[in-house]
């Protein structure tokens, strides 16, 4: 019995909307439908006439010229969605900001302004500093209505404490138990703005990174 081979043929859409859905379904159906095709070909094939195999091998082309013409697509669409709609000029629009979010800070020998909120109902409120090996260095009581408090970064005794990573913790407590903690904002500068995943990261004058989903205030 002769069985004509099957070629794969890549049509043009009707439309441009539908290419996107169009050029995936072929991607689909790839190498699992190509191995169905030449298993029912070998079965069916004329023993006297078989197939010969560069037609196989034009079956196989034509599927890898589909599926690599798919993936060119997604990393071009990728790369317009990284570089279209503003985002480049998004990046640098942050560059020279100060953007206020919870976050670690390098301790440079200057005051800090801190930004608290201690919870609704607190009946007192401490800064609970720590430094970058997790050690607590400072506890020290502060207003239960928040607002901009100056951290000197001075110990108990008046002595500065050592330049380096720390960060800090407001604890809310009512009744005399802690009823909330929570991280306070502080300001930075923007030095430098990147792409990571779908969120972009701030690179702070103090070396800090942040998220820009994290910042909750923003000031020239």
């Amino acid at each position: 019995m002769n069985v004509t081979p099957t070629v794969v043929t890549s049509p043009l859409p009707a439309n441009k909307s539908k290419q996107g859905q169009t050029d995936r379904a072929r991607a689909a159906v790839n190498f699992d439908t190509f191995l169905t095709l030449l298993t029912t070909q070998l079965k069916n094939q004329d023993p006297l006439k078989p197939l010969e195999s560069t037609q196989f091998v034009a079956q196989l082309a034509s599927f890898s010229a589909v599926e690599q013409q798919v993936r060119t697509n997604d990393n071009l669409k990728q790369i317009k969605t990284m570089l279209g709609g503003g985002s480049v000029q998004q990046l640098a629009s942050w560059v020279g900001l100060n953007v206020r979010s919870p976050r670690d800070v390098y301790f440079s020998g200057s005051p800090i302004k801190i930004q608290i909120k201690p919870a609704s109902g607190a009946e007192q409120a401490m800064l609970v500093v720590r430094d970058q090996t997790g050690a607590e260095v400072q506890r020290q009581n502060v207003d239960t209505g928040g607002g901009v408090i100056t951290w000197q970064g001075l110990r108990a005794g008046g002595a500065r404490l050592p330049r380096g990573k720390y960060s800090f913790l407001v604890e809310s407590f009512k009744g005399g138990k802690m009823i909330a903690d929570k991280s306070p904002s502080i300001y930075g500068r923007v030095t430098e703005a990147r792409l990571n995943g779908g969120d972009i990261e701030l690179v702070l004058a103090d070396g800090t990174v942040v998220q820009a989903s994290k910042i909750d205030a923003v000031k020239k």
